[in-house]
């Protein structure tokens, strides 16, 4: 076992740690790590896309501009797809369960909240069948130097970060929504 992984990484330090892992699917992955990955995640290919978005309205949606950036997005979705497999199933390791358990996400309505329930709880504090415990030990300013690390992320800092994500999601989604509503009244000759 890697000796870093017993420490609660920081955000760049889970996008690095889930790109050198891309194709490691044994082991486990602290709650930390994994949230952290998937915000960082979710912050790069929203932030594109709003971009994307942004160029059209300045723009129209004849530019070349925003053609290229949803080009690039579809490329760094490619980017993303196997670290966030790997680090999916290594999070479901940290919990005992299978990497497996991940195909309940093909199960409508419920299975997408059976996942989250199992990727949103503690990992095992002890060894389990997956190897030892993970991202226990917060960095502090002092061990940034010896470990190569940065340091643990604050609360406030975590709560900043998601809620970037969650904005940068929700406002993705909501002009997707409505752009797609609008173009569907039009065809019906509503508006």
């Amino acid at each position: 076992m890697n000796q870093n992984m017993i420490y609660d990484v920081s955000y760049m330090d889970a996008l690095k740690r889930g790109f050198k892992q891309y194709v490691t699917f044994s082991g486990r992955a602290s709650r930390s790590e994994f949230w952290r990955f998937m915000v960082c995640r979710e912050i790069i290919l929203d932030g594109l896309a709003g971009f994307g978005l942004i160029v059209d309205m300045v723009l129209g949606n004849t530019s070349a501009a925003s053609d290229y950036a949803m080009v690039l997005l579809v490329i760094l979705q490619l980017v993303f797809f196997l670290p966030s497999l790997a680090i999916t199933c290594r999070r479901l390791h940290d919990v005992g369960k299978s990497g497996l358990t991940f195909l309940l996400v093909f199960i409508p309505i419920v299975g997408i909240f059976v996942l989250l329930s199992n990727l949103v709880k503690k990992g095992d504090v002890s060894m389990n069948v997956y190897g030892g415990k993970t991202g226990y030990t917060c960095v502090t300013p002092v061990m940034e130097q010896q470990l190569g690390l940065e340091h643990t992320p604050t609360v406030r800092e975590d709560i900043l970060m998601s809620a970037v994500a969650i904005i940068l999601y929700v406002w993705i989604f909501t002009q997707q929504f409505v752009e797609s509503a609008w173009v569907s009244f039009n065809a019906r000759g509503m508006f």
